[in-house]
């Protein structure tokens, strides 16, 4: 490919919708440009002349998308396949066979488009088969060409447009999923992004706390979201009356502290419904107070702060 033209309004409709196809997660032209000026310093994208036409070279366009990916936590910073492309180059070199890394690309994506399903083990060995190179190399290439493929700007036809949801809503609303309590892409997101945890919807904070436990593989019940008498979440490690921890879910800004009245008014709950243990999960602090009465009275409560709970979404996180 060489370079492509087009208006901005295109230039934002089509990162859209490739990113929202490969991560679930739909940008709006706004936080597109927020994170593409991290890195580029590409006029068109202070400006916002929707009408205006620019141009990029394949690679620079490919090259946004995946920092588009990488910044909403659907890449790793160092692509899996880095260990390969070392291979490849070294091989070249030590064999003088220059010409395989330019053709590498295209022995593997044949296959590939020819089984989008294909697995690496399954096209290392038809690589084999063909070529005749050494396992090693056909795994480099094998592994290689998925990732091209998975980065290249050729829209898959495999995968339908559905299942994406607008980043705004993480922090606009409660997100509900049939399947966890929430879904792994914005926890991803929040992996790679976790200095904006604090700004999500409350309930999905509640919902991401439910999340980790679920994941370390708790039992989880999560309260109503009202009502609930002050226990957001219970967490049961086997099926029995009392629960194993008894959560309290805080969403607040860094410079508001959880206070000595709340970690006071939680005990009395904890050891109402005779929990082995409280817990209370902020993404600010716990008031030096609440941490000297838990200290001097007893109290079965421990506390997840701030920086622990940036690690749970990095503990949580796909590529972690």
């Amino acid at each position: 490919m060489g370079s492509v033209s087009f208006s901005l309004r295109d230039f934002y409709d089509s990162t859209t919708e490739l990113v929202g196809i490969k991560s679930g997660i739909l940008l709006n032209r706004f936080q597109s440009a927020r994170i593409l000026l991290e890195k580029y310093d590409d006029d068109f994208l202070k400006t916002d002349n929707l009408n205006s036409g620019i141009r990029l070279h394949s690679s620079e366009l490919e090259g946004m998308l995946l920092t588009l990916r990488q910044k909403i936590g659907n890449l790793p910073e160092v692509l899996p396949s880095q260990k390969y492309y070392s291979y490849l180059r070294e091989y070249a070199l030590k064999t003088g066979d220059i010409e395989l890394i330019a053709k590498s690309g295209s022995i593997g994506l044949r296959y590939i488009y020819e089984n989008e399903e294909i697995s690496p083990k399954e096209l290392t060995l038809l690589i084999k088969k063909e070529w005749g190179y050494e396992e090693k190399l056909c795994e480099a290439i094998a592994y290689t060409s998925l990732e091209r493929k998975d980065l290249s700007c050729v829209f898959p036809n495999s995968k339908k447009w559905d299942g994406t949801t607008e980043l705004s809503q993480l922090f606009e609303c409660e997100i509900k999923s049939e399947t966890e309590y929430l879904e792994q892409k914005f926890i991803d997101y929040l992996a790679v992004n976790g200095h904006e945890i604090e700004l999500i919807h409350w309930r999905n904070f509640e919902r991401f706390c439910a999340e980790f436990f679920r994941k370390k593989g708790y039992e989880v019940i999560l309260g109503t979201g009202s009502n609930d008498g002050g226990v957001d979440i219970r967490v049961f490690k086997e099926k029995v009356a009392a629960p194993e921890i008894m959560i309290q879910c805080k969403r607040y800004k860094k410079e508001n502290k959880v206070d000595i009245e709340t970690v006071k008014a939680f005990y009395t709950d904890v050891e109402f419904e005779n929990a082995k243990k409280g817990l209370i999960a902020t993404t600010s602090y716990i008031a030096p107070g609440g941490k000297k009465v838990c200290e001097t009275r007893g109290y079965n409560i421990t506390f997840a702060e701030n920086k622990n709970i940036k690690n749970w979404a990095k503990e949580m996180w796909t590529y972690k």
